[in-house]
């Protein structure tokens, strides 16, 4: 998530897209700057915490303190200074879609046999964990699954609160705010939550990072467990993203992303300047994921953090260069790989482009050792995306939105980035929204990726062949898609979707393989209203005119025989004044 102070005077951006078969198309070549070092960074141990601990005592606190108004906290999304953004695209620069010959996907409303599901946290539980921040939109959503001594264990991370949920939904937590999972102040603003069941070890990370006038410093968290219990005690490190020498810092890390494979843990950042424009490039943190472990465990040093810098002249824009995981069941390779679409294309509906960037850091043993892994670069052909247009709601009950004389506002979505990356059976499945053209408009779809890494001949080269890529287009817009697949690439494509006659809700479609999505789109549960909250209207954000901040991800992982999945959409549960997000969790057997 990017945030803003609903008082700040930074705008947020409006998204504009191209359709992906639009009349001027970027031939960039799809050749990456190759990169050969790193530097050494300084990782600290910050303390410790217990989730159990944490979760008892705010219940006896919650019995005896008072209900109290919040401030409000909008995020908008930092894109690349370089790329001119636009309220609206032209909407006639390419032929109209329409019908299946055409290739659009049904969407029923039948979920698929032996799914199960149920709300997760939501923009009131959020303002209430948080009095100090208030209410946060849009809630990133972070997910973990994994054993526990009271069974399988969902672990849902948000802006700003974290619950653990039991198979069936029991809550076997409570909702806890963000800030006290990194032993933080109550003001402290964190953003970006990720959470990470690892299958190698059975341990679970969280990730969040903190900036602005109420941090001491900009800093990425991570919290480890120190045993396989996600209840229990954690180790929290720290690593500054201030980058004093930079342009324009003090800085911060945003849309951090996390990976993992054999040997390292790896968070992938995009340096922003706090304070001024500036962009500096994407950044790579990389660091042993078992001398990590040892030392939460308490058995050795804190191990070294290596920072790999992509560089601006990186043609595809150096920007959200998302690490890869490995699912449960998968071998995990010693090399970890990063996949960058293309982050010049313009917001103004003018272009579209292709192609992927592929990097990877090879021989990851090298950081059991304290030694930076070579990290390498090269580039393929795929097919066109572009940037997606705001998405339209159905009609509905807004009142906070009639309070001050507005009509129910539209979504963003998505910029054209690859959001998360998994590593399953040799291959790399990747995902991205993409603006299409449907009838006399624009539709927010979703493109999807299947790549071939080859081992690397040595440690400077590698390539990378295209298995096969398509889309998921539909009469509606879909937002904010996600891979979620098993040792043998066997799952879902899940998202939310939207429309003129659909509020947010959660979607999913079958994925098999190497083969990409395959029948309809499977609403996983219908939203109860459209999104109405303070970031929808210019009367209730100070930031500006914008549309409802909204995503800024889903999530999906595999864990014995399911694909368990989460999205924003709007749940017909009690709202907060200010907002009324919600998380949708589900499940379904692999297909």
């Amino acid at each position: 998530m990017r945030w803003a102070l609903a008082l700040a005077s930074a705008a947020l951006v409006a998204t504009a897209a191209p359709a992906a078969s639009a009349a001027t198309a970027a031939h960039t070549a799809v050749h990456p700057v190759k990169l050969t070092h790193a530097t050494r960074g300084t990782l600290h141990r910050a303390g410790t915490v217990n989730l159990r601990a944490i979760a008892a005592a705010d219940a006896k606190r919650a019995k005896r303190a008072p209900t109290v108004s919040t401030p409000r906290h909008a995020a908008p999304l930092r894109k690349l200074p370089s790329a001119t953004s636009a309220a609206h695209a032209a909407r006639t620069s390419a032929p109209a879609v329409s019908g299946r010959a055409k290739g659009l996907t049904p969407i029923t409303g039948q979920n698929v046999s032996g799914e199960h599901g149920f709300n997760g946290l939501t923009s009131s539980n959020n303002a209430a964990a948080n009095p100090a921040i208030g209410d946060v939109t849009p809630p990133d959503q972070g997910l973990a699954v994994g054993p526990s001594p009271a069974g399988p264990a969902i672990v849902e991370f948000v802006n700003m609160s974290l619950n653990i949920y039991s198979a069936s939904g029991k809550t076997l937590l409570g909702a806890i705010p963000a800030y006290q999972v990194f032993g933080l102040a109550p003001d402290a603003f964190l953003s970006d939550p990720r959470a990470y069941w690892d299958p190698q070890s059975h341990h679970w990370f969280l990730t969040m990072f903190t900036f602005g006038p109420n941090s001491v410093d900009n800093v990425q968290y991570i919290a480890l467990s120190q045993t396989t219990n996600p209840f229990g005690a954690y180790t929290i490190y720290a690593i500054s993203t201030n980058d004093p020498s930079a342009t324009g810092c003090p800085c911060l890390g945003d849309f951090d992303q996390i990976g993992s494979d054999a040997n390292g843990f790896y968070i992938a950042t995009n340096e922003f300047s706090f304070a001024t424009p500036a962009y500096n490039g994407a950044y790579i943190y990389a660091v042993s994921r078992l001398n990590l472990i040892k030392n939460a465990e308490g058995a050795g040093p804190v191990p070294a953090v290596f920072l790999y810098k992509v560089p601006l002249i990186d043609p595809f824009g150096s920007y959200h260069v998302s690490p890869a995981s490995v699912p449960q069941g998968a071998a995990a390779p010693g090399t970890e790989y990063f996949v960058e679409s293309n982050g010049n294309l313009p917001y103004d509906g003018s272009t579209f482009g292709s192609g992927l960037e592929v990097f990877n850091l090879n021989h990851t043993a090298l950081l059991n050792s304290n030694a930076p892994p070579h990290f390498n670069a090269t580039g393929l052909n795929t097919e066109p995306y572009s940037q997606p247009l705001n998405v339209p709601q159905k009609n509905g009950p807004n009142p906070l939105g009639s309070s001050v004389g507005e009509p129910v506002a539209a979504l963003q979505t998505d910029f054209n980035a690859v959001q998360e990356v998994t590593y399953a059976g040799g291959l790399l499945y990747a995902e991205l929204n993409t603006g299409f053209n449907f009838k006399s408009g624009f539709n927010s779809g979703v493109a999807w990726f299947v790549l071939h890494p080859s081992h690397p001949a040595s440690l400077t080269s590698f390539s990378v062949k295209l298995v096969h890529n398509g889309y998921v287009l539909t009469n509606q817009d879909l937002l904010y898609p996600v891979i979620g697949v098993n040792a043998h690439g066997e799952g879902y494509l899940s998202m939310a979707v939207s429309g003129p006659g659909r509020f947010p809700s959660a979607a999913y479609v079958k994925f098999k393989g190497p083969h990409g999505t395959t029948g309809d789109v499977h609403i996983a549960a219908n939203g109860a209203n459209p999104l109405d909250d303070f970031s929808c209207y210019p009367e209730t954000n100070s930031i500006g005119a914008s549309p409802c901040r909204y995503g800024d991800y889903s999530m999906a992982q595999a864990f014995n025989g399911r694909i368990y999945q989460a999205t924003e959409y709007v749940a017909p549960v009690p709202r907060d004044p200010s907002g009324n997000w919600g998380t949708r969790l589900w499940s379904a057997p692999v297909p």
